[in-house]
């Protein structure tokens, strides 16, 4: 399987800031963009408390990027796909009610009877016998639904998951011309280990202006 990650930050790192309200970090252009990319890909992937906060749909809403899926034999949006180790997630979010085509929830033992329940009338529920989830897990669980390829966009705990499980090919990273300087805020990752650091480099293949924002384009495998 691809698996391409893409993610937006700050010119000082960050994800988010601490506002209830969503930053935005992205140019119109860049979102543009994005979707696009996610409209190639068979499946998509955020994590829950993306959903808890933001409430996205991601629907393909473009006519064009849809007729094109259909054209190629797909639904009109990608698999939607989360984690959660609880299950707290609202059956009423956008990710669930908005769009037509599959959802799929992994979870952990740790969710309770009442909410693996109400979720299983809403998306396909996966749940691992194991107290964490891995990438690993998700990702060979996909492969055997026949998704071939997968837009991961975090969420600092789902981009530390991938990342330091090595489970990226193609990374895509975005960063807006501003500075958010809230050390409580978010960052494009938590501590941890990663195959990358500062004896094994990644390779740049690209940059380029996207309105105002800046993107990278990495090659990680």
């Amino acid at each position: 399987m691809k698996v391409i990650l893409s993610a937006a930050i700050s010119i000082d790192g960050y994800l988010d800031d601490v506002s209830s309200e969503r930053l935005v970090l992205s140019s119109p252009e860049d979102w543009d963009e994005v979707r696009k990319i996610r409209s190639q890909c068979d499946a998509i992937l955020v994590g829950a408390e993306t959903i808890r906060k933001d409430n996205p749909s991601l629907i393909t809403k473009s006519e064009k990027l849809i007729e094109e899926r259909i054209k190629d034999g797909k639904c009109e949006d990608p698999i939607k796909v989360t984690i959660t180790a609880s299950g707290n997630i609202s059956p009423e979010s956008n990710f669930f009610k908005k769009g037509s085509c599959e959802k799929i929830v992994y979870c952990t033992q740790a969710i309770t009877e009442d909410k693996e329940e109400a979720l299983r009338k809403v998306a396909i529920v996966n749940k691992f016998e194991t107290k964490i989830i891995t990438a690993r897990q998700v990702v060979d669980d996909l492969e055997t639904r026949g998704v071939k390829s997968l837009f991961v966009e975090g969420g600092s705990s789902i981009l530390t998951m991938f990342f330091s499980e090595n489970i990226v090919d193609e990374l895509r990273l975005a960063i807006a011309p501003f500075f958010v300087g809230e050390d409580k805020a978010p960052r494009l990752v938590h501590s941890g280990i990663f195959p990358f650091n500062k004896d094994n480099r990644m390779k740049l293949e690209k940059t380029k202006m996207v309105g105002d924002v800046a993107v990278l384009y990495y090659k990680l495998i």
